[in-house]
């Protein structure tokens, strides 16, 4: 007796998602795993996966959170400033690793990794919303398309590198799991958009009042993702309508739906205008919007290539997308187009052009792309029919989709590779403010348990980078971001702790800056490996990797 076994689509589809999802994943995660496996001897990973002073940057709030804190305060600047609801949600995080007694790094990684499951989800999902045709190539497409490489001179020869290989929400295996709010914003624009796509094709007015408050943790967590969003739902109603006028002369919309997306539309803008406004608030938070005005990246030159393959199909599931008149993939295409358009004006609107890459055009492209083929197939097809008089063992559009999938991961193997090759190099070299000396805990454990909260300490730059995370300090200087008159400051702190100021000059420079504790570690013990300033400073904590140091 034979016993037949039936698969359901969802059932696969589900397996399919489950197994591409961790696959990638593990990619992710296998650069940081490897670094701590393979850390040298007495010293601990601190399993960065970005850039440094950032990766310090947040943990040190999740610092300022366990320590009470709901909002931030810049722990990397002398000067006095008010504190800011931005980037407090790390704050929370900090308060989830007292409760459950976790590390700050693991809470962190296990942030960014739930925020790119729930990501995953909603794309997953936005697949199925739309309808897509060949919707498993679709996925694997979105998860999986490179930037091409090209050839850059590396020293004094030339290597093949990715387009864009220095912005790491292009690269497939990084855009698996980047920061934490980026992840979550990411989530939050996807559900988003199926929200306004149902409420669009069924006009109950729950989805859009859902979306409205989406948009609320969307502007907080991840600014540039309703930025995206407001920038794409105006021009996609816009389109569709004159589509649809010039089509057939009638809509079959009622007019308050357009009503409620307005709202939606003017609602948004205000929780949008209210997060800018705490930039208003002085430093550091000002300097947000000094940023977004010079952060302009060389898009011109890279985008196109960064794209990869995918772009020319993309190009042409586009235009099947405004001839389907189809409000949903009229939107998909605007949200892929539109936000490329405007980047020659960004500098002119006082934001970063990389802002509005930001809207994870990787996977509008995706979909868009299985639309190009589509279209093209539905051509073929018709010529096949006309000029070949025998059939194929297999439907024609099956067989290209299984090549096109398999030509697909072989194109995109060798740009996997290179993405956890250049993670382990990135990260490799020894340096203290990444692979820390395990006995530097003894001296973070001696100054939590004698110094109060906020306590100044003066360090080099990349021993003030570190230690607010794991101290609950300020650093005198400490971040090229969120120090104030960092230049200035740096040439002091080097000219102090090479031993090089007058007795007097120290102790004024401490005293003028507020300067309770003076940390001599790894960092600074190479610069001048004696006592500090004898007539000036006590040391209160000494031991070969650290000296601290008070005013007598």
């Amino acid at each position: 007796m034979k016993i037949k076994f039936h698969l359901s689509e969802k059932f696969i589809n589900f397996g399919f998602f489950l197994i591409t999802g961790i696959s990638v994943l593990i990619l992710n995660l296998y650069p940081v795993w490897y670094l701590k496996k393979n850390a040298p001897e007495g010293r601990t990973y601190n399993m960065v996966h970005n850039n440094v002073q950032d990766y310090h940057f947040y943990q040190a709030l999740m610092n300022e959170g366990a320590g009470g804190s709901w909002l931030i305060y810049d722990p990397y600047t002398s000067e006095s400033h008010q504190p800011s609801i931005i980037f407090s949600y790390f704050t929370w995080l900090g308060k989830i690793s007292r409760v459950f007694n976790i590390s700050y790094v693991y809470t962190y990684h296990l942030a960014r990794i739930l925020g790119s499951i729930l990501f995953f989800i909603a794309a997953f999902k936005l697949l199925s919303v739309i309808k897509l045709p060949h919707k498993r190539l679709a996925w694997l497409f979105f998860l999986f398309t490179p930037p091409l490489f090209t050839l850059r001179a590396v020293g004094d020869k030339l290597d093949k590198i990715p387009y864009m290989y220095w912005w790491t929400g292009m690269d497939p295996v990084r855009r698996a799991s980047y920061l934490p709010h980026h992840m979550i914003g990411a989530f939050l624009l996807i559900w988003s958009v199926i929200l306004i796509l149902r409420f669009f094709y069924s006009g109950k007015i729950k989805y859009i009042v859902f979306t409205s408050i989406v948009a609320l943790p969307m502007a907080f967590v991840h600014t540039p993702s309703l930025l995206i969003l407001l920038i794409i739902l105006p021009p996609s109603i816009i389109i569709w309508l004159l589509l649809r006028l010039l089509t057939s002369g009638n809509i079959n919309k009622k007019p308050v739906m357009f009503l409620a997306f307005a709202l939606f539309w003017t609602l948004s803008l205000l929780f949008l205008a209210f997060m800018v406004s705490q930039t208003d608030k002085g430093f550091p938070w000002s300097q947000y919007r000094e940023w977004e005005r010079n952060l302009q990246y060389p898009l011109n030159k890279e985008l196109i290539g960064a794209l990869g393959i995918l772009f020319p199909l993309a190009v042409i599931g586009i235009i099947y997308s405004l001839l389907s008149l189809r409000f949903d993939r009229i939107f998909i295409a605007v949200w892929f187009v539109l936000p490329f358009l405007l980047i020659p004006l960004s500098s002119k609107f006082s934001i970063s052009n990389i802002r509005l890459i930001q809207g994870i055009p990787y996977l509008s492209e995706a979909i868009l792309a299985i639309l190009g083929i589509d279209f093209l197939i539905l051509l073929l097809k018709k010529f096949y029919k006309k000029f070949i008089p025998f059939r194929l063992p297999l439907s024609l559009s099956g067989s290209i989709y299984v090549l096109l999938g398999l030509v697909f991961l072989v194109h995109a193997y060798p740009s996997l590779i290179w993405s956890i090759k250049d993670s382990i190099r990135e990260f490799s070299p020894i340096f203290g403010n990444v692979y820390l000396d395990n006995r530097l805990f003894n001296a973070f454990d001696y100054i939590n348990d004698n110094y109060p909260q906020k306590t100044l300490t003066l360090g080099t730059f990349y021993t003030g980078n570190y230690l607010p995370v794991y101290t609950h300090t300020v650093s005198f200087i400490g971040h090229s971001g969120y120090t104030d008159k960092l230049s200035e400051k740096e040439s002091l702190v080097f000219k102090f702790f090479e031993h090089k100021m007058a007795p007097e000059e120290a102790k004024s420079f401490i005293l003028d800056n507020r300067i309770t504790l003076v940390f001599q570690g790894p960092e600074e013990k190479p610069i001048y490996s004696g006592y500090l300033y004898p007539d000036v400073l006590k040391p209160v904590y000494d031991r070969q990797e650290a000296t601290l140091y008070v005013l007598k």
